[in-house]
């Protein structure tokens, strides 16, 4: 899972807030971009600040409706982006739907 601003690897978080949460967040020296499978990436506010909201990604996985992760770039091809589902692993590429399962005939 990578930090969509940064494209680096997120770290896994573990918070006991009113439940039990699981959340990635960057680990860039101060970047507030976290993701939680339920609600894809968010910045947390630091010190209440509520200046500009970011454009955040909100790719959505098309077989569940679950918004997807960064999973990998590619230097060599700014433009390349594939995103992956954290509930069933389908992935999408640049617009491009597919699945990690291969269909067995």
């Amino acid at each position: 899972m990578l930090c969509y601003e940064h494209h680096i690897e997120m770290l896994l978080e573990y918070r006991k807030e009113s439940a039990e949460t699981f959340l990635y967040a960057c680990r860039e020296p101060g970047c507030f971009i976290h993701y939680y499978s339920s609600q894809g990436y968010f910045i947390e506010p630091q010190n209440g600040d509520r200046s500009e909201p970011e454009i955040k990604p909100g790719v959505h996985c098309p077989k569940d409706g679950r918004l997807m992760y960064l999973a990998e770039v590619r230097p060599e091809k700014k433009s390349f982006r594939l995103w992956k589902c954290p509930e069933c692993d389908a992935i999408r590429t640049n617009g491009e739907i597919s699945s990690t399962a291969a269909s067995s005939g």
